[in-house]
Formats: structure tokens, C-alpha cells, sequence
């Protein structure tokens, strides 16, 4: 039922899609087929190749998870450039006033905004949020 050749293919083609994966499943399941093909190679029967797979698989994939999820986690979130802005102070320089947006100055850089007051040029402001391409600010 299993031959030797197929064990050892399946062993090779999982290695080989792990390094193309790098999630460590398809390793385990190289591995397993690696033991099965050991068995077949001391002539046990296709029942207990099958058996051997599916177990030393099982504990491979038990044993990796707690390493592949360590190597593989994603890094801490990071703030973006323009999350630094959130909680800074701007200048406005170009009046803002509910449903339109104006502008503002800040860190250097100018910044179209909105809010649900009227502010005018001059005032400084805080930023709240950043949606999309402006910043919501509030009079300060």
C-alpha cells in the first residue's frame, strides 16, 4: 500500500514546502512521513506505517507549536508617524468651522482638520484622532 519512495517523497516535499512556509505544520508532517518511512524500511505493515505517521505527526506539531508561535509572533504594534500626532499641539492657520475643513500647523508639517467647533486662525488646538488623511482637533 505504502512504499518506500512515497514516504520519502512525501518527506522531502513537506521539508522542502516548510522552507518555502515557515510555519513548522508542514515540517511535523515531514517528519512523520520520515518515521513511516523508517517502518516501511524494517517491513512493518502498512496499518502500523499509517499509525506511526499520524502519531509521531500529531507530537511533532504538539511539540512545535509553542517555538513557532514564539519565532512567528508579529512584533508589538508600532504608532505609525502620524499616531505621534495624537495628543500634540497645533496652530490653525487656516479657520476651521464645523463641515468644512481648515488647516493647521504642527511639528512642521501642515495638516488639513476638522472639528465640531469654529476655531479660528491663530488658536492652537489639540489633536485628537486621525482620520484618514486629516486630524480631528478640539480648541484647547
Amino acid at each position: 500500500m505504502f512504499s518506500l519512495e512515497f514516504w520519502i517523497v512525501l518527506t522531502f516535499a513537506c521539508i522542502l514546502g516548510e522552507l518555502l512556509s515557515v510555519n513548522f505544520f508542514l515540517l511535523s508532517v515531514g517528519v512523520g512521513a520520515g518515521f513511516a518511512a523508517l517502518t516501511n524500511h524494517l517491513k512493518y505493515d502498512p496499518a502500523t506505517q499509517l499509525i506511526i505517521f499520524v502519531i509521531t505527526t500529531i507530537i511533532c506539531i504538539l511539540l512545535s507549536r509553542p517555538l513557532a508561535k514564539k519565532l512567528t509572533k508579529e512584533s508589538p504594534s508600532k504608532k505609525s508617524n502620524a499616531d505621534r500626532l495624537i495628543g500634540e499641539e497645533a496652530i490653525v492657520i487656516k479657520k476651521i468651522v464645523p463641515d468644512e475643513m481648515g488647516t493647521v500647523k504642527i511639528l512642521g508639517d501642515t495638516w488639513r482638520a476638522i472639528s465640531n467647533e469654529k476655531i479660528a486662525i491663530g488658536e492652537k488646538v489639540t489633536v485628537e484622532k486621525i482620520d484618514g488623511v486629516k486630524l480631528v482637533v478640539k480648541k484647547k
